[in-house]
């Protein structure tokens, strides 16, 4: 099968694959949201950041490695395999005698118990990696669906099964867990590939020596990323982490699904292409504009709407995290920009510069946090969105080293596709704090109908102007398979 061939493949598949399972999880965490109290989530969401550091750690960006990898044979297979479990049982081992003392941190005896067993996923994730990393090498996304979806579903029911049954905050780990559990088996009888405990010291030097510079930018993406609800939980209370994790969660179902599937096809794709700047430019910037589009209308959708959005899906017990989501929702706008931009550098082997530019944007972010935690929880998120403005100047500066995409073209490209949500939103925004007659509405109407005018408004302004971007999506829309468009990219 011909590159071209893949990718249209893995565009529809992957779509699938992440469509579905957002879906999927975004329903069980909705019907958790009504069955648990924000408490509850609150607790796991203190302990977030040690997951998210113990999977950046075991998997070394050695993965990555893998993928971009010209040829890359049993030998580097199996020696990947062999680090990324080793390093998961270290830091399995970190986290269990560490426990008393995070949960001595935060004042929360039961987090003892519950970091012990979480971390079990650590674990249990470097499993599979490998495997999964070499479906996405060959761009075979179908088998990822077919794993994905199942063992979300089967994880979901048991959440559900236990929050009934009043688990309260262990039906949230036990989930993660059989999630876990469920894609190692599936992706072993999908791969038929089994795990060798072999290093070779060649291979490791290779995939180590750029994995780890992408690992450390990760750890600290990753630290900064999940420090806000450690520091809620420190200085306010589990019942704001879990309104914050919520907020969250809501805010990145809509971003995963639709970058994430991209991201996923594009990352393997462009590292096929890099060496050819001209075509990588081209077939980058066309992404981009496109993601742009969809990722703007939806998070100013999501903000004009979200006090009824909140009360519809999840009931006036959460309205507190409203203000939360609607900020949150903004740094949804610039993650494009950020995401792609900071590809090119690891896609041209560059982590030295990728590691550079985060240690920039998250030490800016951490001098936000210590300015604003004084002023409250309203202050800090505010940090984190002026922190992804400046992260997307960074990367833009940056990639433009690569591909030759200037500041002048990223901004054009950027104001014209999304400037008409920005008056649409603005012209709505002011007639629901002007008007009295929304806070009468039931908040289902209320969600149809900002919505509805929202879109139809949006529409015809770019329809008007005839804007590049709304001609990309028409492109898309105008098709009769998911993937035909991507054709265009490649030549």
């Amino acid at each position: 099968m011909s590159l071209q061939s893949k990718t249209l493949s893995g565009i529809s598949w992957t779509f699938l694959e992440q469509f579905g399972s957002k879906a999927i999880g975004f329903i069980v965490q909705i019907i958790l949201a009504r069955l648990i109290e924000p408490e509850e989530f609150g607790l796991l969401g203190m302990i977030l950041i040690f997951n998210a550091v113990g999977n950046s750690l075991s998997d070394s960006g050695m993965s990555q490695s893998l993928i971009r990898s010209d040829n890359p044979d049993e030998k580097d297979f199996a020696t990947v395999f062999t680090m990324n479990f080793v390093i998961s049982m270290f830091l399995y081992l970190v986290f269990w005698f560490t426990a008393p003392l995070i949960s001595e941190f935060y004042d929360q005896p039961r987090l003892t118990n519950l970091i012990r067993v979480y971390s079990l996923v650590i674990v249990i994730n470097s499993l599979f990696t490998i495997q999964k990393t070499r479906l996405t090498y060959n761009l075979n996304f179908k088998y990822q669906m077919k794993a994905q979806l199942p063992a979300l579903l089967i994880a979901g029911s048991i959440g559900i099964l236990l929050a009934f049954l009043d688990f309260g905050v262990w039906a949230l780990v036990y989930m993660e867990i059989v999630t876990g559990l469920a894609l190692t088996i599936i992706y072993f009888f999908q791969t038929r590939w089994i795990p060798k405990f072999t290093l070779y010291r060649e291979k490791l030097s290779e995939h180590f020596s750029f994995g780890y510079k992408i690992t450390l930018a990760g750890i600290l993406s990753r630290i900064v990323r999940n420090i806000f609800p450690m520091i809620i939980g420190k200085y306010f209370s589990a019942a704001m982490v879990g309104y914050y994790t919520r907020a969250s969660t809501m805010k990145e179902f809509p971003v995963a699904t639709i970058s994430g599937t991209l991201d996923k096809v594009f990352y393997p794709l462009f590292s096929k292409i890099k060496n050819d700047t001209i075509k990588l430019k081209k077939a980058y910037q066309r992404a981009q504009i496109l993601v742009l589009l969809v990722l703007s209308t939806i998070m100013l959708l999501l903000i004009l709407t979200a006090h009824p959005l909140f009360g519809v899906l999840l009931g006036e017990k959460w309205l507190p995290a409203v203000p939360y989501f609607q900020l949150l929702c903004i740094t949804g706008i610039f993650y494009p920009l950020n995401k792609y931009n900071s590809n090119i550098l690891k896609i041209k082997g560059r982590t030295d510069l990728y590691l550079k530019m985060a240690v920039i944007t998250q030490v800016t972010l951490i001098l936000g946090i210590i300015l604003t935690v004084r002023y409250g929880i309203i202050p800090l998120i505010l940090s984190q969105v002026v922190n992804s403005f400046i992260g997307a100047l960074i990367n833009i500066h940056f990639a433009n080293k690569f591909i030759d995409y200037s500041f002048k073209e990223q901004f054009t490209d950027v104001f014209k596709t999304v400037f008409p949500g920005l008056v649409v939103f603005t012209i709505l925004f002011s007639i629901i704090k002007l008007s009295p007659i929304f806070d009468d509405i039931h908040y289902f109407f209320q969600l149809i109908t900002l919505g509805s005018v929202f879109l139809v408004l949006l529409v015809f302004i770019h329809l008007i102007f005839k804007t590049r971007s709304i001609q990309e999506l028409l492109g898309l829309i105008k098709t009769s398979h998911i993937g035909k468009p991507l054709q265009k990219f490649l030549k």
